[in-house]
């Protein structure tokens, strides 16, 4: 009868490499979980592709109407977010993208040719994102 020896399952390098991913993912996923979206500040409203109207996000609800070449669209402010309520257009796609309120988010219209995009605050001309070289 042979007696097995037990044999170490892992050796030191890997327990090294499994510490150091995991160390790794985990400073990742915190990072990810902290990250919170900034919030804009102003809507822009382009009508074939002019910037036609800048609204301020605000908490108070306003209904606004929007000339498009077929018809118009009527857009709804409330809670620093902005969303078309009523479009024209015969998929009605700009209505079924819902309320957008972070910078950067866009609804688009193809029909009315129409885009709502919002902004942040301007910064300041010293301030720098990146250089690329």
């Amino acid at each position: 009868m042979k007696i097995f020896k037990s044999k170490k399952f892992f050796k030191i390098g890997d327990l090294i490499i499994y510490f150091t991913l995991l160390s790794i993912f985990t400073v990742l996923i915190v990072g990810i979980i902290t990250l919170k979206a900034e919030g804009g500040s102003k809507a822009e409203v382009y009508v074939n592709n002019r910037l036609e109207y800048v609204f301020p996000l605000q908490k108070k609800e306003r209904d606004i109407f929007i000339k498009t070449d077929i018809g118009g669209v009527n857009l709804k402010i409330k809670d620093n977010k902005i969303r078309v309520t009523t479009s024209n257009s015969p998929l009605k796609i700009n209505v079924k993208q819902g309320w957008i309120g972070d910078v950067g988010e866009v609804i688009i219209g193809i029909p009315d040719k129409l885009i709502i995009k919002i902004v942040g605050e301007k910064k300041e001309e010293n301030d720098i994102d990146f250089i690329v070289r």
